[in-house]
């Protein structure tokens, strides 16, 4: 059975595309940690507690250090935080840019997460890359072809 290597212009062409969108998305990823990382705690009253099978989910409000009222639906993923009901207070951690909007538990450290699929994900299509745009290497002369 004869297989078929892929051409190397569609190797190309993905690897590009895969390169450019691998290096938007560590972008994306190192801006999205920086702007946490400007951001700052509160303390939240828990509105709703939303238990969905697994999964718990909370409704809190919050006022930030600039003044502003804010109110957000969260995941919970800190265990101390899945026995809480309406009226507590827990510590939640709010972004610089987008208070209300890009809220966590304090404690939370899933953002780490796409900057390392991230980081993946452009080593592998680096290593692509290099192999579909590298030169081809000169056959061997045939008189080597048929030595084990």
């Amino acid at each position: 059975m004869v297989r078929r290597r892929p051409s190397r212009r569609l190797l190309r062409a993905f690897s590009a595309f895969g390169l450019v969108f691998a290096v938007a998305l560590a972008a994306l990823a190192t801006w999205s940690i920086v702007d946490d990382s400007r951001g700052s705690e509160a303390v939240a009253e828990v509105l709703d507690v939303d238990h969905r099978g697994a999964r718990t989910f909370l409704t809190v409000r919050f006022t930030t250090g600039r003044g502003e009222v804010c109110q957000a639906l969260l995941r919970v993923s800190v265990d101390a935080n899945r026995t809480v009901s309406t009226g507590d207070r827990i510590r939640v951690h709010h972004a610089g840019t987008d208070p209300c909007l890009r809220v966590r538990e304090a404690g939370d450290r899933s953002g780490w997460l796409i900057a390392l699929v991230a980081v993946v994900l452009l080593l592998t299509f680096a290593i692509l890359a290099r192999v579909a745009w590298r030169r081809p290497r000169p056959p061997l002369p045939l008189r080597y072809a048929d030595m084990p």
